[in-house]
């Protein structure tokens, strides 16, 4: 079924169902292998693809088949509706490459996706000695047409392994967005209704949420070890009677099934995301480790951090737990391979990295990490940041970009950074403030002279001197756009800005900077914003 990280045409389109993609020339039948998916512009010069899934954005042409099949691609995805089969047709079945057409309304990212899902669920089976993970989506589809309802198998982190194609089923769009993005979609409801599913010993419905149609549920174990859950959607019209009692023969076929993935998937990714660990800390043979990777070991790389941002004193920024930040790391491999941008990428210290074989300051790697962050919080929630460190001369120096990484993600989950991605370069301010609010978090110089005594004077008189201060300061001491904001006249600004001057030495660069800074990080304090690790 499955060879090298590799799956035949046959269990490519019977998995990934009619509504995803099609074949229009298959000249070497249904058992050809294909790899890795590459997405590919009609112009852009090739590369070797050694067996892989090109998928051709754009107006496909002949010629750009032929180079496809030159360069060893398996198989060409062309989107519907482009152009008129018959040429490419005629060009496949000549040069021998499998010719398939995607779905209208699905991205190319989107079937990056799936396709990268399905190989990482049937290879790692594999490598443990025949087992046929593939037989999970035949085992989906073959319970989705006993119980009348569309099914999905996911393992504990609710990753989507499986999921039915029977066609003329209906859907919603909580298992739409599961599929699509690898992951059940997270909502309030769902740690309460797994762990009902979890705690039964038999197929149990669940209702929530309740925009969405309901779903019998069950457990797959072995040996009393929970290993994941299988679902079936019940749509307008009910389920099998039999639904329960089929779902329990399905847990128990599953079982073995999922427990090898789950073995070779734990196994994979302690090894990478170790090896990852001794690549930041420099540690081990740097270059075997870039190989690994798909690194060269002289090219310059930049780090990339990401994490959730914390408030509340003592919060540790950045980090997360180990099923969320590897997760993150899933996602953001996926990203930057669908973009062809070489990483390393896992998930070390509760918080995802990726060593990329790019520039830190590159638009691309900079919208293609933004955009996952995206991605990342529909699925799981919270506000993600991503840290960048400055690019290095080579992956034997990463563990100076991963400190810079850490520093800016930190400076990104704190109160003085805007934004969700942040290189360590023009950060610099951001952190300074960072160590001066920690270094002075218990000093009551933050909120003592020259502050304390326009403070005294608004709390006394009646006053609002700080606030005129501190829109004064933030215009750069231009009164006349100070006095717009604070809708006053220039002159009525100019007067309060005299009163306060005989309170302080206003004119004075120092005390003007001192202010400034007891402002700045006077409203981190209040917000009740951690500004430090």
């Amino acid at each position: 079924m499955s060879a090298n990280g590799r799956v035949t045409l046959g269990v490519l389109l019977d998995s990934l169902g009619a509504e995803a993609v099609t074949a229009l020339c298959l000249p070497s039948g249904r058992q050809t292998l294909v790899g890795a998916p590459v997405i590919y512009g009609p112009d852009e010069p090739m590369t070797t693809f050694d067996g892989a899934l090109a998928l051709v954005t754009g107006k496909p042409t002949v010629a750009a088949l032929d180079r496809a099949a030159a360069a060893g691609a398996a198989a060409v995805v062309v989107r519907a509706g482009m152009v008129g089969p018959e040429p490419l047709t005629e060009a496949a079945e000549a040069a021998g490459i499998a010719l398939l057409e995607a779905a209208p309304g699905l991205s190319w990212g989107q079937l990056y996706a799936l396709v990268d899902a399905l190989l990482a669920v049937v290879a790692p089976a594999a490598d443990l000695g025949g087992g046929r993970a593939a037989d999970l989506f035949a085992l989906a589809n073959q319970v989705a047409a006993r119980v009348s309802g569309a099914v999905t198998i996911e393992d504990l982190a609710m990753r989507v392994l499986a999921y039915s194609t029977v066609g003329g089923q209906q859907i919603d769009d909580l298992r739409r967005e599961g599929i699509l993005g690898r992951r059940v979609p997270e909502h309030p409801t769902n740690a309460e209704e797994y762990a009902a599913v979890l705690r039964a010993d038999e197929a149990v419905w669940s209702y929530e949420p309740r925009e969405f149609f309901p779903r019998l549920a069950i457990a797959v174990r072995a040996r009393g070890e929970a290993l994941g859950t299988i679902w079936v959607l019940q749509a307008d019209s009910p389920l099998a009677p039999d639904a329960a009692s089929v779902l329990a023969e399905a847990a128990r076929t599953a079982a073995p099934h999922l427990a090898r993935i789950s073995l070779a998937a734990d196994e994979a990714r302690r090894k990478r995301d170790e090896w990852l660990g001794w690549l930041l800390r420099g540690v081990g043979p740097v270059e075997e480790l870039a190989t690994s990777f798909g690194l060269r070991p002289d090219e310059p790389v930049s780090v990339v951090t990401v994490g959730t941002r914390q408030a509340g004193p003592g919060a540790a920024r950045g980090t997360t737990d180990i099923f969320a930040a590897t997760h993150a790391g899933d996602l953001l491999r996926t990203a930057y391979a669908a973009y062809r941008v070489r990483a390393a990428v896992g998930a070390v210290d509760g918080r995802a990295y990726a060593v990329v074989a790019a520039d830190s300051t590159a638009p691309l790697l900079r919208r293609i990490t933004a955009d996952t962050l995206g991605q990342i919080a529909d699925r799981l929630g919270g506000q993600w940041r991503a840290g960048i460190g400055r690019t290095v001369a080579s992956v034997a120096q990463a563990p100076l970009s991963a400190r810079q990484a850490d520093e800016a993600l930190r400076a990104m989950c704190g109160p003085f950074a805007d934004g969700e991605v942040g290189g360590h370069e023009e950060l610099a301010a951001a952190l300074f403030l960072m160590d001066v609010a920690a270094s002075m978090r218990t000093s009551p110089a933050l909120l003592g002279k020259p502050l304390s005594l326009v403070a005294e004077h608004d709390a006394k008189h009646g006053t609002d001197y700080l606030h005129s201060l501190r829109i004064w300061l933030a215009v750069h001491y231009d009164v006349p756009r100070a006095a717009e904001t604070l809708s006053l006249h220039p002159n009525t600004l100019r007067y309060r800005l005299r009163r306060i001057g005989e309170l302080i030495a206003l004119d004075d660069p120092d005390t003007r900077l001192v202010l400034a800074l007891q402002l700045r990080l006077g409203e981190a304090r209040a917000c009740g914003t951690n500004t430090g690790e």
